[in-house]
Order: structure tokens, then sequence, then C-alpha cells
């Protein structure tokens, strides 16, 4: 096979690869077609001396590696947060603003607008309505946040001195975005809350009778 030849190939193999990426509706798989065609491109422009486009393609690949590294990261954090066995507010203290607040503070009222979770890192809260003391470890305020009323359902009030990370609405909802696995986390530990909640007052239920 002669030099020319190959270069003839390269050619076509990046026509071929450029066209079938249009076809893909898979964004991993078509940024690997992509790389495809870049090295196929720049082969075939070097080979032929058309420098313009040897140029482009050369810049162009390491653009596609970056954010083909990226979906490939996406997908592994997607994949472990839907693996994953236990479910705990921790995961998001790296993302959450430090705060403390006296004993006797509201942290807010039954019906106020939800603009922020809490996660609880040191003392006791109490939600009134409820008559339910929350101890470290425990995260308030999250459903209300993606509700459609978007409106607290309880009066958080602190017991003691407590330490708590806040997460602002348009912070989490940034997240959200910006992470899918943040999104199927927060899915996880919100289910994994309703349904601690529901065998709560099952069990409630069931003491009164």
């Amino acid at each position: 096979m002669s030099w020319q030849d190959v270069l003839s190939y390269a050619g076509y193999a990046a026509v071929l690869l450029t066209l079938a990426a249009f076809f893909m509706t898979d964004t991993i798989r078509l940024r690997q077609l992509a790389l495809g065609s870049n090295v196929a491109f720049a082969l075939y422009a070097w080979g032929v001396h058309l420098y313009p486009t040897l140029i482009l393609h050369l810049a162009l690949f390491p653009l596609n590696a970056v954010r083909l590294s990226q979906l490939l990261r996406e997908k592994d954090l997607i994949e472990r947060a839907l693996q994953a066995s236990e479910v705990s507010p921790a995961w998001l203290k790296p993302f959450m603003a430090h705060r403390r607040y006296a004993a006797g503070t509201i942290l807010f009222h039954r019906g106020d607008a939800a603009d922020c979770m809490y996660f609880l890192a040191d003392g006791r809260l109490l939600l009134e309505e409820l008559g339910l003391e929350l101890h470290p470890g425990a995260l308030i305020g999250e459903i209300g946040l993606f509700s459609p009323a978007g409106t607290r359902t309880q009066t958080a009030r602190a017991l003691d001195d407590v330490v708590t990370y806040v997460m602002r609405r348009d912070e989490a909802l940034a997240l959200y975005r910006r992470d899918p696995a943040f999104g199927i986390y927060l899915v996880r530990l919100i289910t994994s809350r309703l349904v601690e909640d529901l065998a709560a007052a099952e069990a409630h239920r069931a003491e009164r009778r």
C-alpha cells in the first residue's frame, strides 16, 4: 500500500466518521467519533499540505478529549450514585456554607418560602408542629426546596446552640444542573426521607391504637 493510498483512506475515514457523528444521540460515542475524525483529518491534511485544516483538527482534538473525559467522569459519578448502598446528607457538606444559631432561634416558620436547606452538624432542633426533635446528621428543608409550593411545612427552632451547613435554593439548582450525580443523589435522599417519614408515621399510629 502506497503513502497516497494511506492518505486517501484517511480522508474517506474522516468523512465517514464526521457523518456518523451527526447521527449519534449518545454524547460519549459522539465525542469518540469526533476524536477519530480529528486524527483522520489531521493525517490527511498533513499529507496533502492542507495546513489550515491540519491546524483546525489539531486544535479540536484536545477540546474533544477534555469533553470526553468530563462525560466519562459524569457517567462514573452517576453509576456510583446509583449503586451507593447508603444515602447520607453529609455528602453535601462541601457544597454548603457554615452557620451557627443560638438556642431559641427560629430557623424558619411554617409557610415561609423554602429558600435553602440545612444540614445539622451539632446541637438539636425541634420541628414544633410535629414535636419532633432532630439530632446531628439530619437534613432539613430539602423537600420544601423542590416542592411545587416551595414553602416550609414545619417551624424549626434551635433547642441548643446549633451548628448547621446551609445551601441556598439557587446554589442547589445550579449544582443540580451542573452535576447529574447530585441530582440522582438528591432524588435518592428525598425518597429515603419520605420512606422514613412514612414508616415513622405508621409506627406512631400503631402506638396510639
